[in-house]
């Protein structure tokens, strides 16, 4: 059954259970009960053949779902940005006005907090070397540290 077609599978399902039925009522005319007819191995083949086939028509079933939810989403993200691109000005309007908080909310600091900067930090011993050396801006280029030679401990 190598088709992937759904119309496919249903006409094979459709054949599969007439084959089915005919193989029962041959049976049950040789006299066999339903019982020991479950167990031929022909009936149980086409049985899982069935299955089968039933299990492959669900999944094509959920693909063509899966494809139209997501044509669906697709569609919607289009109108989305066609209204962005139609009222470009209408958005930042909204926005400035939910990133403002309500009046009575708002606590104004005061004046002496909004013009003090913060405090810096204390420089380092490195730091401050740095700052003493010339620096690239003066035309020099900046020279990286030398790293001190140790002695060997043999010595």
């Amino acid at each position: 059954m190598p088709s992937k077609s759904k119309d496919v599978r249903l006409e094979q399902r459709r054949i599969l259970e007439k084959k089915l039925d005919l193989r029962l009522q041959q049976l049950a005319q040789k006299g066999i009960d339903s019982e020991k007819a479950k167990r031929d191995s022909l009936v149980k083949k086409l049985k899982s053949r069935i299955k089968e086939t039933n299990t492959r028509i669900a999944a094509a079933d959920k693909h063509v779902q899966l494809t139209r939810n997501l044509a669906q989403a697709k569609e919607q993200k289009l109108a989305e940005l066609e209204l962005k691109k139609k009222a470009p000005e209408a958005e930042p309007k909204q926005k400035k006005q939910a990133a403002a908080p309500a009046k009575g909310e708002a606590k104004k600091k005061p004046a002496a907090e909004e013009k003090e900067p913060k405090p810096k930090k204390k420089p380092t011993a490195a730091a401050e070397k740095e700052a003493e050396k010339p620096s690239a801006a003066e035309g020099e280029p900046a020279k990286k540290p030398r790293k001190k030679k140790e002695e060997s401990p043999t010595e």
